[in-house]
């Protein structure tokens, strides 16, 4: 899964989805199992602190649906933990839980 840049696999779009100038993809993938959980768009440099839920392109979990923190759907690890950014959600990401890696052709 997500495996050669793809991450055309994912079961859920995020029909809220806004793009935001000089944002690229990223994959985050479980910091434990390696299993790919979302496509998110990032913008700048640093660090990955913050998922905010509207600049998901895809993920596996149904984020709308979603109420609680970010867990793993395969080992069932807390990833991220959800609040509120800018009036917006966001999970804000545990530290060294999650892998990341930018996707060069999505």
């Amino acid at each position: 899964m997500g495996i050669g840049g793809g991450g055309d696999d994912m079961k859920y779009k995020n029909p809220g989805y806004r793009k935001v100038r000089n944002a690229f993809p990223l994959e985050v993938s479980c910091g434990y199992c390696k299993m790919p959980i979302l496509i998110y768009a990032k913008e700048g440099r640093g660090n990955l602190l913050k998922l905010q839920v509207p600049r998901v392109i895809a993920s596996e979990i149904n984020l709308a649906q979603h109420p609680g923190h970010l867990v793993c759907p395969s080992c069932g690890k807390v990833l991220a933990r959800r609040g509120m950014y800018n009036g917006n959600a966001a999970y804000w990401v545990i530290r060294g839980k999650v892998n990341s890696k930018r996707l060069e052709h999505y």
